[in-house]
């Protein structure tokens, strides 16, 4: 999803490779609430990780940059 253009209430762009539906916009703070597809946790994302269609690129999760602090 381009920076520029805010997507709206309804929509159903891309985090990463899983659908979301868009609950909320924060044009503002460039952030919007979203929840997964059969789902009913909300959260909120930067406009610049949402995208059109699915991205399969590999990532590394930061929670494995964190280490082990024996939590």
């Amino acid at each position: 999803m381009k920076a520029q253009n805010l997507p709206q209430i309804g929509d159903k762009p891309f985090l990463m490779h899983r659908e979301v539906v868009v609950i909320k916009v924060y044009s503002l703070f460039r952030l919007i609430k979203v929840r997964y597809t059969q789902e009913t946790k909300e959260f909120c994302v930067d406009v610049c990780a949402l995208t059109d269609e699915p991205d399969y690129t590999n990532s590394i999760s930061l929670e494995l940059l964190r280490g082990n602090s024996g939590e």
